[in-house]
């Protein structure tokens, strides 16, 4: 699975959280690593809550673009709330989140596939389609990491 090979990408990266380039991102690595954990466990645990048989989905262009292409401009979405790191990200709150992520993961893939979270922006998306949203999203965020690292 994908997200498997994300999250031991993000666990290969935890000695480089302090490090940060203004030019590439206003945020550390730790808070792109912790942002990305946060977004992972909601939208898995979310999964784990909703009633297949509530499953709606819906044609939307931008779910479309987004998942065909996988376009996400930097700097111009804005992330709700709760999923900005609060404080300076710390190892520890890293590995924590990452610990629940795996275990998360692991939880979701016995779930049937019309489990289902609902995206502000994208509506409906089905397991599967879910997943790949993460995907999408988790590797975003690691490719500016990669573009702070190079610089």
């Amino acid at each position: 699975m994908a997200l498997e090979r994300l999250l031991q990408k993000i666990e290969s990266l935890l000695p480089e959280i302090d490090k940060e380039n203004l030019k590439v991102s206003k945020a550390s690595i730790g808070w792109h690593l912790e942002h990305s954990l946060l977004i992972l466990n909601a939208s898995l645990k979310g999964l784990t809550m909703t009633n297949p048989d509530n499953y709606k989905p819906k044609f939307s262009i931008k779910k479309f673009i987004f998942l065909n292409f996988g376009l996400i401009p930097r700097g111009k979405i804005k992330s709700p709330k709760q999923f900005i790191p609060l404080e300076t990200s710390t190892k520890e709150s890293i590995e924590k989140l990452f610990n629940l992520a795996k275990q998360r993961l692991e939880t979701v893939k016995n779930l049937p596939s019309k489990s289902y979270i609902t995206h502000p922006f994208l509506g409906d998306l089905d397991k599967k389609t879910a997943l790949k949203f993460l995907g999408l999203h988790t590797n975003h965020h690691l490719k500016i990491i990669d573009d702070i690292l190079k610089s």
